[in-house]
């Protein structure tokens, strides 16, 4: 898969641009604030249908202007396809695939596959289980589409049943109406925990390897799956079903009194551990890099391993995170993925990246200015 062209207008600081990527690697060069990020934001826009920065949609549009457009064009599997979306203040925001208007936002998903590496990445190790939640969520929802449409219904089972729990002594009819949501938390629930165990199962297959050759072999990588729904030893469909099942029906006081859910994927969590020990208590600086390095690339492998074709990999800025053997792994590796790398200092990357076929765009003030080959 390769992107061909961005166009974006009134996005964020860029009053109009229109950029021919290489299908190989592109770096952005400027100063921080210049709008290399935004830039690479409106590509992930047109992946997922939101931003990974914790802004409002509104924030997205020039501040001048009440519209912004954000259209990319990619050819995936020999065919081209343009992605168009159209943002407009205080309304939602229309997709349309090849001139066709999207239902939904979330149809948009797995068009645009990408990878991206930011320095928040960072939270994967050291932030709390909400943040690796959201690593799986998006990652898998690009290439399984039915994930996407379950765990948005097991939000809403989890929202109808904490309102039962909330007030289950006041209404005498809710000791009948838990059952049937218990029925869907269960069933949706276990399928979720399938589709994420399956995940995580593939990731260490890739993460393993590469974290050792990061190491230089002196260290060893492992991450696992963690459910308090279900036995870690057996997690197969009717073993999980059974045993979320037991943990739903004799813990249901216990939920009345917290007014609160309070077994199912909603509070899953991914272990990593080097060497043995978890990464996020003992992992040096440079451990929970080289972790977070290597889940990244390995979920490049995933994407490429489910569609046949590599993702657009974006790197926003996080080569300065980076030693210069990270580093330079990192660069070596990305060979035959197209890659957009954005950064305030070019001179360590034209080394790393001398025999490269690559276009650098330099950015000022939302505006991109000499492009050399």
């Amino acid at each position: 898969m390769i992107v061909k062209n961005i166009k974006i207008k009134n996005y964020r600081n860029f009053i109009e641009a229109n950029i021919e990527l290489n299908d190989s690697l592109n770096i952005f060069v400027g100063d921080n604030g210049q709008g290399k990020t935004n830039l690479m934001e409106s590509v992930y826009l047109a992946s997922i249908g939101r931003t990974f920065r914790l802004n409002s949609e509104n924030e997205l549009i020039n501040f001048c202007e009440n519209k912004s457009l954000v259209e990319v064009l990619l050819n995936k599997n020999n065919y081209d396809t343009k992605i168009e979306l159209a943002l407009e203040k205080n309304k939602r925001k229309t997709v349309l695939i090849n001139g066709v208007k999207l239902d939904k936002t979330s149809e948009m998903i797995g068009i645009l596959n990408n990878v991206i590496f930011t320095p928040d990445d960072m939270k994967i190790i050291k932030g709390s289980p909400v943040e690796r939640r959201k690593f799986v969520n998006i990652s898998l929802s690009q290439i399984k589409p039915k994930y996407k449409y379950l765990l948005s219904n097991y939000k809403k089972i989890c929202a109808e049943r904490n309102m039962i729990l909330k007030n289950y002594c006041t209404k005498p009819d809710n000791k009948d109406i838990i059952n049937i949501w218990n029925d869907y938390l269960i069933n949706i629930g276990t399928e979720i925990i399938l589709y994420r165990n399956d995940y995580i199962n593939k990731l260490k297959k890739y993460a393993v390897t590469i974290y050792e050759d990061i190491s230089g072999k002196k260290e060893k990588f492992d991450i696992n799956y963690h459910c308090n729904a279900v036995n870690q030893n057996n997690i197969d469909k009717n073993e999980t079903k059974k045993y979320f099942t037991e943990k739903i029906n004799s813990n249901l006081n216990s939920e009345i009194q917290y007014k609160t859910t309070l077994y199912g994927p909603h509070k899953d969590d991914i272990i990593i551990k080097i060497n043995g020990k978890e990464s996020k208590y003992f992992g040096s600086q440079g451990q929970q890099r080289s972790a977070v390095l290597a889940i990244k690339l390995a979920e490049i492998e995933i994407i490429r391993e489910e569609t046949g074709e590599y993702p657009i990999l974006l790197l926003d800025d996080v080569l300065s995170e980076l030693d210069n053997k990270r580093k330079g792994y990192l660069i070596k590796y990305i060979q035959g993925i197209q890659t957009v790398i954005t950064t305030t200092d070019d001179h360590d990357l034209n080394i790393l990246t001398k025999d490269y076929n690559k276009k650098k765009f330099y950015i000022n003030e939302g505006k991109i200015g000499n492009i050399t080959n």
